[in-house]
């Protein structure tokens, strides 16, 4: 199995998404629609929409220059092979999986410390951060794997 790849087809949903002008997406990469397409995910806007995983690596001015309509399908809820950041930490089974600071690449959760600071801004930051669940670990992974098996949605 590879990243981008599907575990899984038992509570599968894939559906057809439309990707942001001058956007290239990656097999394996979670991403979100900002409303003028696909783009790839941040941590912050894990906390705030929904994030699907790309099937397949999609390049922009490679789909232009072929004429290539500009979609890739992605996972909306499933099991799945995601890109992970490498030296995030150890996922355990069932640990909970957030969007790292690499965009479209998860990490495992760690809770945001809203009581260190009166600083608003950075309240607010950690708040996000402990809203950024995207799913869970169904395979343990070490801290320098790049790849994480994992179920999207549902949390």
């Amino acid at each position: 199995m590879a990243v981008g790849d599907i575990l899984k087809e038992a509570n599968l949903v894939v559906e057809t998404f439309t990707i942001k002008a001058s956007e290239d997406i990656e097999k394996g990469e979670l991403c979100y629609d900002d409303g003028n397409g696909l783009l790839a995910a941040t941590a912050a806007v894990g906390a705030i929409t929904k994030c699907v995983m790309a099937l397949e690596t999609r390049v922009y001015v490679t789909d232009t220059t072929n004429g290539k309509a500009h979609t890739v399908p992605c996972v909306v809820k499933g099991y799945v092979i995601a890109q992970k950041v490498s030296g995030s930490g150890a996922a355990n089974l069932l640990d909970k999986l957030m969007i790292s600071g690499t965009t479209g690449e998860v990490a495992k959760f760690v809770v945001g410390d809203t009581t260190g600071t009166v600083n608003q801004s950075t309240v607010n930051a950690a708040a996000l951060v402990n809203l950024d669940v995207v799913g869970f670990a169904t395979k343990a992974s070490a801290s320098g794997d790049v790849v994480q098996e994992m179920f999207l949605g549902g949390i």
